[in-house]
């Protein structure tokens, strides 16, 4: 009599189905929701986790037409490879995620050292090392990559997504209107951190210590579930949660909303209390006005400012003037960002007074203008800065076009 196959056995075809598409997921979702122009350093590696979901997807669909279909030679020797390669994206991720994750001035230099790219040197010579003195190099490839990269790598990411969301996800007023953001950056480390058990201690069958006791047969035999459920049911969770730690781009956005919106105050105080008229100062003054955010962008702009420059309130709310306005020199060439006295004003923290320069308007002509910048501090941190300016364009001289205007 033939025994039953233990539970679950009997359909691995759907486990690696889901098993593959839980990282196809989760790299289709980081692709989807990531803010590249995000100032949150976490933005510039998550393309890391994207790539490890994309070909570890991929990987486990391979198993899934191993059983279908049958295996092929090229795959069997595909195999190790691309697993190696899966968990060097993963690693990496988990690498730079534990950097990013601590606050500034936290890390000794030893332990910046111990996680500088030099780690690789002892990975990847233990992995080689492994192969070479294995009579099975492809069996013996998956097992040490198991072992020194999708271990260390996942528990890696464990760590940065724990240190992350202790650091840099409060309880704050922002953070509330988000429920659940600050416990996914958790759910998000322990299913890591499992995964680095499930998929990096427990390998295949060999005849060396440890991978002749601790392998997927045992653990079958032992659990009468195999590992790749427990992987697949440890992807999904990853999928699922990285998914919602992602919302950390909209409490971003919120908390830009909101720093303009009481820069915005403290700019609009200023210029009360500096220039008189009260409620109706933006409208009776014939200096153009313009308040900018620290990084540039435009939180306010009087009537006669967008007379001048020939734009709607709304199409220069919360975009950088610089960009729109001060892009080209008397020249015609690209005017730097670095030279740009309205930006330095900011950097500098001290009054800018400019005697002549151009200023765009939207349909691409320009015209000449006198102009003065005040930066905005509370205390030694800088809030935005005011500009006035006036046009002083000569009669005949205003509306010209360069050849080469960029607009």
């Amino acid at each position: 009599m033939i025994p039953a196959a233990p539970p679950f056995q009997a359909h691995m075809d759907i486990v690696y189905f889901v098993y593959g598409l839980a990282f196809f997921s989760l790299g289709l979702t980081i692709l989807l929701r990531n803010e590249r122009s995000s100032n949150l350093k976490v933005s510039g590696i998550l393309w890391l986790l994207a790539a490890f979901g994309f070909i570890h997807g991929f990987l486990e669909w391979t198993d899934l037409w191993r059983m279908v279909r049958g295996d092929t030679p090229g795959l069997v020797a595909a195999r190790p490879v691309i697993l190696l390669a899966s968990f060097l994206f993963l690693f990496e991720f988990g690498r730079r995620l534990v950097l990013v994750s601590q606050p500034a001035g936290t890390w000794t230099g030893t332990a910046r050292r111990l996680l500088s790219p030099w780690i690789y040197a002892p990975m990847l010579t233990g992995i080689l090392v492994g192969v070479i003195g294995s009579d099975q190099p492809l069996p013996a490839l998956t097992i040490w990559s198991r072992y020194l990269l999708g271990f260390f790598g996942a528990s890696l990411a464990g760590a940065g997504c724990y240190l992350y969301g202790k650091n840099h996800v409060g309880a704050d007023r922002e953070s509330s209107d988000f429920p659940g953001l600050h416990r996914a950056w958790y759910v998000a480390a322990a299913a890591f951190v499992a995964y680095g058990i499930l998929g990096g201690v427990i390998v295949p069958r060999a005849d060396w210590f440890p991978a002749s006791a601790i392998n997927n047969e045992n653990f079958l035999a032992t659990f009468l579930i195999p590992v790749q459920l427990l992987r697949a049911i440890c992807a999904v969770t990853v999928a699922v949660s990285v998914g919602k730690l992602l919302r950390i781009f909209w409490l971003e956005d919120q908390r830009k909303l909101r720093r303009a919106l009481d820069i915005g105050q403290i700019v609009l105080a200023e210029l009360y209390r500096i220039r008189p008229g009260h409620e109706a100062i933006l409208e009776l003054v014939t200096d153009g006005i313009v308040g900018m955010d620290r990084n540039g962008n435009v939180i306010f702009v009087n009537d006669a400012a967008l007379s001048m420059l020939d734009y709607q309130r709304a199409e220069l709310i919360g975009k950088p003037f610089h960009e729109l306005i001060h892009h080209t020199t008397t020249d015609g060439k690209p005017y730097p960002v670095e030279d740009c006295p309205i930006l330095r004003a900011m950097r500098t923290h001290s009054m800018q007074q400019v005697d002549e320069d151009l200023f765009w308007r939207k349909n691409g002509t320009w015209f000449t203008v006198e102009y003065r910048v005040a930066p905005l501090l509370q205390g030694n941190r800088i809030q935005g800065a005011v500009v006035v300016f006036n046009d002083i364009t000569e009669v005949g001289r205003s509306g010209r076009r360069f050849p080469d205007n960029p607009r």
